[in-house]
């Protein structure tokens, strides 16, 4: 115990008193949490100061550290870090949507099957679409999700987003009459209020920094009458590298209370799905 508060007040509480940040030593962003219920999840307080030469660190729910490396750096067991984030880049993500081998591996992988997801995603959205609906993709990769919402209603106006360039690209030449732009999702999106009948936002949330701010810009976007879809894994056996939270049935479901969600399970890919009715 008295090594403990030793090793506290050298690391934490001597620099905040001499406004000195020791060598190696990055400050926890003041804004990156979003969410974290008191009482359910234990996190880093804002300010508090980590040993380790990282970018970022921070203690998402179920305790899951994340940290991302600066380039070129590896980890070490010694800095108690339990995962590292993969490359959430344009970059990395141009490399699985621009290479065929890389998405044809993507798509058959048995473990994501993503057939199965779009299939038992369209067959919820479904009941949602009529003709002429505009139906936005946020998210939208190479365009799988609006090609099978086009197969149910042929009509439906379509639009999507991706920060990977290969993705819009994949995506345009799949739907040719869609509206696809390139954005990197911070808090806001580049769609003006009311603009969609149909908002989809699919394995998107866990990679995001702000996914609160998100999700009221999915609303936000969202025409009075319409509906937000949102689908994310099961934290409960996610270990993808990639991804920053990590929700079950019951937290996704007190994350988007505010909205009034209704929460199920999709009963062959195991994934959450949120209807939020605008």
């Amino acid at each position: 115990m008295l090594k403990k508060l030793s090793l506290a007040l050298k690391y934490r509480l001597l620099p905040l008193v001499k406004g000195l940040i020791p060598k190696g030593w990055r400050l926890v962003p003041e804004d990156g949490f979003d969410l974290v219920p008191k009482g359910e999840y234990d996190y880093v307080p804002k300010g508090t100061y980590v040993f380790g030469p990282m970018d970022r660190f921070v203690l998402m729910p179920k305790n899951r550290y994340r940290a991302v490396l600066l380039p070129g750096q590896t980890v070490s067991s010694d800095l108690g870090v339990g995962w590292v984030t993969e490359e959430n880049t344009p970059a990395g993500y141009d490399r699985l949507w621009g290479d065929g081998d890389n998405l044809a591996a993507f798509r058959a992988e048995a473990g994501h099957v993503r057939d199965k997801l779009t299939v038992e995603i369209a067959d919820v959205v479904e009941k949602t679409l009529y003709a002429q609906a505009a139906v936005v993709d946020i998210g939208c990769g190479v365009g799988d999700l609006l090609l099978e919402m086009r197969r149910r209603q042929a009509d439906i106006r379509v639009a999507g987003l991706d920060f990977s360039p290969k993705a819009v690209e994949g995506a345009q030449q799949a739907l040719p009459d869609g509206r696809f732009t390139q954005f990197v999702i911070a808090k806001t999106l580049p769609y003006e209020t009311d603009a969609f009948d149909v908002v989809l936002c699919t394995d998107v949330l866990e990679h995001l920094e702000y996914p609160r701010a998100v999700v009221a810009e999915l609303v936000r976007i969202c025409r009075p009458g319409g509906s937000v879809f949102v689908v994310v894994p099961d934290g409960d056996v996610d270990l993808f590298l990639g991804h920053y939270w990590f929700w079950n049935q019951s937290t996704l479901k007190s994350f988007l209370a505010e909205w009034q969600a209704e929460v199920a399970r999709l009963p062959l890919t195991r994934e959450f799905i949120a209807h939020i009715s605008v």
